[in-house]
């Protein structure tokens, strides 16, 4: 059973902060470097002094940067800068954002969910339920997270989960509350808008609860906190607030649910050889040429109107590639104990098919190069100038770069009710659920 309650989160206090736009900050592994320091310069209160407090050289086990953070929250908590609501709440939590030309709203709610661990089989009997996994996730060190929870027992970024309401049994409860004045309402530096309501009715509250209680829930973004929050569960079983985790939830359905592609950027390959590479695409592929970028990605977009499977290449010689597969049957030797599902994605193509069996980049250099830093691939968000981008890096020194489709998110939840993962990288929720409009004190 997925259970999800409502509750008393902390949230700024306006009077204390002033413009609450300054205070609130995208989530902590997507500031760094320059932007981390133009983020915390907006405001002493920004919660990225919080999630992302830097570390000095002086520090020691018993003064460090969680130590810091967890100092910095007790003190906002006694000043009144974060206040706690007297009731528990969930909260509808909406962006209205543009992309590629369209401009579209995407909400869903802010609740605690009771943490179990990743379903691995249907239940045997009623509806399927359970939290699910869709994406491999990159060998990461928990440890960061689990010393700031463990310091501050707070939990600050959102998991963003996607769950199955076709009939918007939650949503109608949700735009109750969205009909009424929001408690935050905020523009971000690239435009995007956030609006908070609070869920504070008795009646709406349960009705969220009861409905919730027969669904499942996909982790969107964010595998790494969740296993982060499942650490800290078992590293303490006396804290009954560690056995809930602060999610946003949003409906499948739900007309602003975005998923964009993540591009390929394949550089440090020692051997790579441009003309064998497009020899052995011809081999499986439908390789058309263009000497514009609009027409690669006009084709592509046709072919994935049409239900096939195709990407972009671009390298050194200037020239806009398409590539279409001609035969889906090579990855059933390739992925053997796949699922169908899984085998046709195209991120599994891709891996399988391109990287792997013509490239050399299996499973273990993709690892190697995330450890390292540097590595073979380098994965680019296809969002603003992320193509340019791209093309630049292979013209400065890159090898070639792979254009993809974005994943559907029928895909998603297919792969995910299988219990198998994605390769990862495979989506690109946009946008990204902002950190600092609640806090779940444990």
């Amino acid at each position: 059973m997925v259970r999800v309650v409502p509750f008393r989160a902390y949230r700024y206090d306006r009077e204390k902060v002033g413009d609450l736009s300054k205070v609130v900050s995208p989530p902590y592994d997507v500031i760094k470097g320059e932007r981390l320091d133009r983020v915390q310069s907006l405001s002493p209160y920004n919660i990225s002094w919080i999630t992302k407090n830097k570390p000095r050289p002086d520090d020691t086990g018993e003064n460090n940067q969680y130590t810091r953070a967890r100092d910095l929250l007790n003190e906002w908590m006694e000043e009144g800068i974060l206040k706690r609501e007297e009731t528990d709440c969930f909260y509808v939590y909406s962006q209205d954002f543009t992309v590629e030309d369209r401009t579209l709203s995407r909400f869903g709610f802010i609740g605690l969910l009771e943490l179990e661990e990743f379903a691995t089989s249907a239940p045997e009997e009623g509806p399927f339920t359970g939290i699910l996994q869709h994406e491999e996730t990159l060998p990461k060190d928990i440890e960061d997270r689990l010393n700031l929870s463990r310091q501050t027992l707070a939990q600050f970024g959102q998991i963003f989960v996607i769950y199955p309401d076709a009939e918007g049994e939650v949503d109608s409860v949700l735009q109750r509350s969205m009909d009424g004045e929001p408690v935050m309402d905020v523009k971000d530096q690239e435009g995007i808008r956030h609006r908070l309501w609070k869920v504070d009715s008795d009646s709406d509250k349960e009705a969220i609860s009861r409905a919730m209680e027969s669904k499942y829930a996909i982790i969107a973004d964010g595998h790494h906190r969740y296993k982060t929050a499942l650490a800290l569960m078992k590293e303490r079983p006396d804290l009954e607030g560690a056995r809930y985790r602060m999610l946003t939830f949003v409906n499948m359905s739900n007309p602003g649910l975005v998923i964009l592609p993540t591009h390929r950027l394949v550089q440090n390959l020692e051997d790579f050889d441009p003309g064998r590479l497009l020899e052995e695409l011809h081999g499986s592929f439908e390789v058309r040429e263009f000497d514009r970028k609009e027409d690669m990605f006009g084709e592509m977009e046709r072919v994935f109107g049409a239900g096939g499977h195709a990407f972009g290449l671009y390298m050194k010689d200037g020239r806009f590639r398409s590539m279409e597969l001609r035969d889906i049957s090579p990855m059933n030797e390739l992925l053997k104990d796949a699922s169908d599902e899984l085998r046709k994605l195209d991120v599994s193509i891709l891996h399988s098919m391109i990287l792997d069996r013509i490239l050399g980049i299996d499973k273990e250099k993709l690892l190697h190069g995330t450890m390292t830093g540097g590595g073979y691939v380098v994965y680019i968000k296809g969002i603003g100038d992320a193509v340019e981008e791209s093309i630049r890096a292979v013209d400065g020194g890159a090898q070639c770069v792979f254009f993809m489709n974005p994943t559907r998110i029928e895909e998603v939840e297919a792969v995910s009710r299988n219990f198998e993962c994605m390769p990862q990288k495979s989506t690109f929720f946009h946008p990204k659920v902002w950190t600092g409009f609640t806090i779940n004190k444990l």
